[in-house]
C-alpha cells in the first residue's frame, strides 16, 4: 500500500510528500462555480494544461452532495477526480461546508430553511444574520457525517492513485458585521469561564498580549472571558469556538482517511480593521495562537495574501509552527513576482492564484472584479499567464534541486517592491547587487522582477528569473571574484542541466532577460 501524502518536517524545512518524494503544488484554484458544470470545467482543465501547473483546487459544495438530509451524491466528486487524472493534475478539494466567506451559502436547502435546528447568528441588536451559529444547533452533528461521508468516498475511489493531495475544511470561517454571535446560547457560552485547555495552551506562547491575559487572570482570579482578554474577548471567544468545531471535522475524518487538513484565513490587512469587517474568529495572525491550541488536528493553517504586503504576511504563516501554503492568492502582476519569494525565501509548500480559468483573460466579467488591480490595464492577462506559466514549467522541471533546499540556506528568493529599483541579497559567502530593469508603477507595461539564486553543494550558483541584473562580490576579506564559467540553458523535465551557450568576453555578466532566464554560474576567487 502506498503511503499517504503527508506534510512532513526534516530538519529546518517542511515537504509536502507524495507517494514518499517532496512535492511542490504549483497550482491553481477555480473560481467557486467551477466545478458545478461539466461543460465550464473543460475550459477550466484546457487553461490548467496551458498554465503548466500540477494541481487544481476545486470546491466541493455540501448542497450539492447532500441534497437531502443522510441522501449523498458524489458524482461531482467523481468527475473531478477523473478528469485531474485524466489530465495529470492533482487535486486539493475545498470543503464549502457551514461556512464559506464568514456566511452559510454552501449548506444544504434543508438545513437553510429551518431555523430551529439550525439558528443563525445575531449581532448585539438581535438582527440574525446569513450565518450558521455553532452554538444551540444541530450544525456540528450533521456536518460531522457528511464531511466523513466525503472522506470516505474520496478514500473508496482514491486510495490507490492518489490523485486528491490534502482538503480544505470550510473557507474563510468566521462572523461578519458583528464582533461575535450574540445570540442567546452564544451568550450564555460567552458568560461562562475561559476552558482551562486554552488557558494551559496560551501560558506556553511567546505572545505578549496572552502572556499578559494569563497574569490578568491569576492576580484577579477571574476565569470570564472578558475578565481574562478584556477588549479582545469577543474575538478569542470566537476563534477558540471556530477552532474546536474544525478541529472535530478534522479528528472525526481522520479516522476513516488520514489526507492532510487545513483551513484558510481571510486576512485582517491593516491594524484599523474592526472584527467584523473581516470575517472575526478566523487565524489571522493576531490569533492564530488561540487556532493552534483549538485545533490541533489540522496540519496548517493558509492564508489567502490579496494584499499588497506579500511578505509581511507570508512571513508571519511561516511562524508557529506552521509551513506556508498559500490557497489563494492574485491573479495580477504580482502573482508571477510573488511565486518567486514564496518558494525561494520561504519555502512554500502550494502558490496557488485564484481564478485559474481566467488568468490570461482580458475580458473576463469576473476577472474585472476580483483580485486585479485595475491600474494595470496595460499589463495584459495573457502576458501574465505567460509568465506564470513559464514559471511552472521551470520550476515544474527543477522540483527535485529546489526542494533539496528547502529549510536550508543555500536558496534565497526576492521580488521588486513598488518603485523599488534594487537589493541587497546575502547567499553563503557571497553578496549580490540586484538591480531591476524597469520602475514598476501605473504607467507601464511590466511585470515586477523577480530570481531564486540556488548555491549547489558543487559550488555552482544557479539564478532564476527575469527583469534583473545582479553583481556578485565574495564576503571574504581580501577577496575578489571573477568567473570561471557563465551558462546560459534550462534544466529538462529530468531535473538535467541543457546548456544552450557559453558566455565570456563583455558578455559574461549576469544579466537576466525580459523573459524567464536561467544561468549557471561558477566563480573563482583571487
Amino acid at each position: 500500500m502506498k503511503s499517504l501524502p503527508k506534510i512532513i518536517r526534516k530538519d529546518n524545512g517542511f515537504f509536502f510528500m507524495v507517494n514518499d518524494m517532496p512535492f511542490l503544488l504549483l497550482a491553481a484554484e477555480t473560481h467557486n462555480s467551477a466545478s458545478t458544470s461539466d461543460e465550464y470545467m473543460l475550459n477550466v482543465w484546457e487553461k490548467l494544461d496551458e498554465l503548466n501547473g500540477n494541481t487544481v483546487l476545486v470546491p466541493v459544495p455540501w448542497e450539492l452532495i447532500e441534497p437531502q438530509e443522510d441522501y449523498f451524491d458524489f458524482s461531482l466528486v467523481e468527475k473531478v477526480v477523473n478528469d485531474a487524472r485524466e489530465h495529470n493534475i492533482k487535486l486539493v478539494l475545498l470543503w464549502f461546508g457551514s461556512w464559506k466567506n464568514g456566511v452559510s451559502t454552501y449548506v444544504p436547502s434543508w438545513i437553510k430553511t429551518d431555523l430551529v435546528r439550525f439558528p443563525r447568528t445575531e449581532n448585539e441588536y438581535g438582527i440574525k444574520s446569513r450565518t450558521l451559529s455553532m452554538f444551540g444547533s444541530d450544525i456540528l452533528r450533521v456536518e460531522l457525517n457528511s464531511f466523513k461521508k466525503l472522506i470516505e468516498y474520496i478514500k473508496e475511489i482514491d486510495e490507490e492513485r492518489q490523485t486528491v493531495l490534502a482538503v480544505q475544511i470550510e473557507n474563510e470561517v468566521g462572523i461578519l458585521d458583528a464582533a461575535r454571535d450574540f445570540s442567546i446560547q452564544a451568550t450564555k457560552d460567552f458568560e461562562k469561564d475561559v476552558p482551562a485547555e486554552l488557558l494551559e495552551h496560551i501560558k506556553k506562547t511567546d505572545n505578549d498580549f496572552f502572556a499578559q491575559a494569563i497574569v490578568r487572570a491569576l492576580d484577579t482570579f477571574d476565569r470570564s472571558w472578558l475578565g481574562v482578554f478584556g477588549e479582545h474577548a469577543d474575538e478569542v471567544f470566537m476563534c477558540w469556538n471556530y477552532a474546536r468545531y474544525i478541529n472535530k471535522l478534522a479528528a472525526y475524518a481522520k479516522e476513516s482517511y488520514a489526507l492532510p487538513m487545513f483551513t484558510n484565513v481571510w486576512l485582517k490587512e491593516s491594524d484599523q480593521e474592526e472584527p467584523g469587517f473581516y470575517p472575526c474568529g478566523g487565524p489571522i495572525p493576531d490569533m492564530i495562537d488561540v487556532w493552534k491550541g483549538g485545533a490541533p488536528c489540522l496540519d496548517l493553517v493558509a492564508p489567502d495574501i490579496y494584499t499588497f504586503e506579500f511578505d509581511k504576511f507570508a512571513s508571519f504563516y511561516t511562524k508557529n509552527n506552521n509551513p506556508l501554503f498559500i490557497a489563494e492568492t492574485r491573479r495580477d502582476k504580482w502573482a508571477v513576482a510573488n511565486l518567486y519569494t514564496a518558494i525561494g525565501k520561504y519555502n512554500t509548500l502550494c502558490y496557488s492564484p485564484f481564478g485559474a480559468e481566467s488568468i490570461g483573460e482580458d475580458k473576463s466579467f469576473i476577472t474585472q472584479i476580483l483580485h486585479t488591480n485595475a491600474a494595470d490595464t496595460n499589463v495584459s492577462s495573457e502576458m501574465i499567464k505567460e509568465y506564470l506559466s513559464q514559471s511552472y514549467k521551470l520550476f515544474g522541471n527543477m522540483m527535485p534541486i529546489i526542494l533539496e533546499c528547502y529549510g536550508t540556506d543555500q536558496m534565497i528568493g526576492f521580488s521588486q517592491d513598488a518603485n523599488c529599483m534594487s537589493k541587497q541579497i546575502k547567499l553563503g559567502e557571497y553578496q549580490f547587487s540586484i538591480e531591476f530593469y524597469h520602475r514598476i508603477d501605473d504607467g507601464n507595461e511590466f511585470i515586477p522582477g523577480a530570481g531564486i539564486i540556488i548555491k549547489r553543494d558543487s559550488g555552482e550558483l544557479v539564478f532564476i528569473g527575469y527583469g534583473y541584473r545582479a553583481y556578485p562580490k565574495t564576503m571574504r576579506s581580501g577577496k575578489q571574484l571573477d568567473f570561471l564559467s557563465l551558462e546560459k540553458g534550462f534544466f529538462n523535465e529530468k531535473a538535467n542541466w541543457v546548456k544552450h551557450m557559453d558566455l565570456n568576453g563583455d558578455e559574461q555578466r549576469i544579466q537576466m532577460e525580459e523573459k524567464v532566464t536561467v544561468l549557471k554560474v561558477l566563480f573563482y576567487e583571487f
